[in-house]
C-alpha cells in the first residue's frame, strides 16, 4: 500500500512504505527520536536514463562508502545544513563521480553512446532499537488519557499486512493510530514495523530524485555560487587559506574560543572550492570536526570528520570521530574508530585512554585495564589513564591499587576517582 499526499513519496525497510508529510526532513525532529541524515546514492544509466543492468562496482561502492551528513537538531525542530553547506556535500560527491569518467567514456566506445552518471542526496529517518523506548514514550504522552501502548503489544503483532492494519480503524493498531496527529501516526507506524520485525536498525527514507553528471555539460547551479574571491584566486592561495584558518580554529581551541574556531573553520571548508588536494581538504574537515565536537554538536562532529577519514584517513580524524560516538552513546563504533586511530599511531597514549574508558563503558575490565596499562607506559604523566585503570582496578575488587591510581591521578591533575573513593576516606 502507498498513500500519497502533495506528490511526495517515501521508501523503507522490508517494504515499509507510507505517506509523506510534506516537510519529511522535519519528521524525526518533531518527535524527537532517531535521527536524520542525507545519503548520497548513485546510478549508471543509459541513452533513455534507465539503469544499466551491469551498473559500475565503482559508482555502487561510492554510494555505500561516501560519508553521510548529519542533520543536527535542537528542542523540536530541525537545524537543517545551509544551501552552503549542502553545495559543499554535493561539489565533493561530484568530485568523486569523475573519477569514474574514463569508465564512462569507455562504455560509449562500447556502443553505449549515452551512458551517464546519476546523483542524488535524498533525506533517512533512522530509529535504533535501544531508541524504541524514547519514541513509545513520546506516542503514549500524545494519546488521549487512559489509552495505553507497550512493546509487549507491538511485539505480539503479526508482521503480514501490518500496515494495513495501522489503517483500520476496526484493529486496535488502527484505533491508536487515529487518535494521533499525523506525526505522531508515523512514529506509531514505524515503531510498530521496527519492534514486530524485531529490526535492530529502522530506516525510511525519501525517494531519491536523481540528478544527471556530465563532466562535460554546462556547470550546475550551485557551483556557480561559489564565492567569486575563492574561485579566482589560484589553487595554491586557496590550499594556503586553507591551512591559515585551519591552524585558526585549532589555535581558538587551544584557547576555548569555541565561537571563534567554528567560524574559522567554515572559512577553511570555504577555501576547499576547486581544490583538488585532498590532504588539504581533509585538513579543513579535521579542524571542522574538533571544533564541532568541541561546540557539543556531535553529529556534525562525526560528519567532518568522516569526510576527513574519507578524503585522506587520519589518526587525529578517527580519535575526533571516536569522540564523538563515544559521547552519543555508540561505544562500539568509538572503540573501532580509537582502534583505527591506534593503527596509524600506534602510541598515543591519549587515544589508549579513550578506548580504556569505552571499554569500561562496555564492563569489559580486562581490555579497559591493558588499554590503560599501555598508556601508562607510553606516558607515565597521562592522568586520565591511572583513572580508568583504577576504575578497572576497583570493578574487579582490587581496591587497595584502584586506591593508588585514584591518588596518582589526582597528583597529575585529574581527581576524578579520587573524589569519588572518598580522597582516601579523609
Amino acid at each position: 500500500m502507498m498513500r500519497a499526499l502533495m506528490g511526495h513519496f517515501l521508501i523503507g525497510d522490508a517494504d515499509f512504505e507510507y505517506q509523506s508529510f510534506a516537510t519529511f526532513p522535519l519528521l524525526e525532529h518533531v518527535l524527537g527520536v532517531g535521527r536524520m541524515f542525507c545519503a548520497p546514492r548513485f546510478e549508471l544509466v543509459d541513452a533513455e536514463g534507465e539503469p544499466l543492468d551491469d551498473e559500475d562496482a565503482f559508482l555502487a561502492e561510492l554510494g555505500e562508502s561516501a560519508p553521510e551528513l548529519f542533520l543536527p537538531y535542537g528542542e523540536d525542530l530541525v537545524s537543517l545544513p545551509s544551501t552552503a553547506d549542502l553545495d559543499l556535500v554535493l561539489g565533493h560527491l561530484l568530485a568523486r563521480v569523475r573519477q569514474a569518467d574514463e569508465r564512462i567514456r569507455a562504455l560509449r566506445g562500447s556502443g553505449l553512446e549515452g551512458a551517464r552518471v546519476r546523483w542524488s542526496l535524498p533525506f533517512v529517518w533512522e530509529l535504533r532499537k535501544d531508541e524504541w523506548g524514547a519514541l513509545l514514550a513520546t506516542i503514549q504522552e500524545a494519546l488521549p488519557e487512559g489509552t495505553s501502548l507497550s512493546l509487549e503489544f507491538l511485539q505480539a503483532e503479526a508482521t503480514e499486512e501490518l500496515l494495513d492494519r495501522i489503517f483500520d480503524r476496526d484493529t486496535r493498531l488502527g484505533q491508536l493510530r487515529a487518535a494521533l496527529s499525523e506525526t505522531h501516526g508515523f512514529g506509531l507506524a514505524a515503531l510498530a514495523f521496527a519492534v514486530a520485525h524485531d529490526m535492530p536498525a529502522f530506516t525510511v527514507e525519501d525517494e531519491p530524485v536523481f540528478y544527471e553528471f556530465d563532466e562535460g555539460g554546462e556547470a550546475r547551479r550551485f557551483m556557480n555560487r561559489l564565492e567569486s574571491t575563492v574561485l579566482a584566486a589560484p589553487e595554491a592561495t586557496r590550499i594556503e587559506q586553507i591551512a591559515v584558518y585551519a591552524d585558526s580554529a585549532l589555535q581558538a581551541l587551544e584557547e576555548e574560543r569555541v565561537t571563534d574556531a567554528l567560524a574559522d573553520a567554515r572559512q577553511a571548508r570555504a577555501w576547499t572550492w576547486g581544490v583538488r588536494d585532498a590532504a588539504a581538504i581533509a585538513a579543513a574537515y579535521r579542524a571542522s570536526a574538533t571544533a564541532w565536537l568541541e561546540a557539543g554538536e556531535l553529529d556534525r562532529a562525526i560528519t567532518d570528520a568522516s569526510w576527513a577519514i574519507y578524503l585522506e584517513p587520519d589518526a587525529d580524524a578517527f580519535d575526533t570521530r571516536g569522540i564523538a560516538r563515544h559521547l552519543a552513546g555508540d561505544v562500539e563504533g568509538a572503540i573501532a574508530d580509537y582502534t583505527a586511530s591506534l593503527e596509524l599511531a600506534p602510541e598515543a597514549a591519549r587515544v589508549l585512554s579513550n578506548r580504556a574508558e569505552a571499554h569500561f563503558d562496555q564492563g569489559n575490565d580486562a581490555a579497559c585495564l591493558a588499554d590503560a596499562e599501555q598508556s601508562i607506559a607510553l606516558d607515565p604523566e597521562y592522568a586520565t589513564a591511572f583513572v580508568w585503570r583504577g576504575r578497572a582496578l576497583l570493578r574487579m575488587g582490587r581496591a587497595d591499587e584502584a586506591r593508588a591510581d585514584a591518588e596518582r591521578g589526582a597528583e597529575l591533575g585529574d581527581a576524578a576517582l579520587w573524589e569519588e573513593m572518598g580522597r582516601g576516606g579523609d
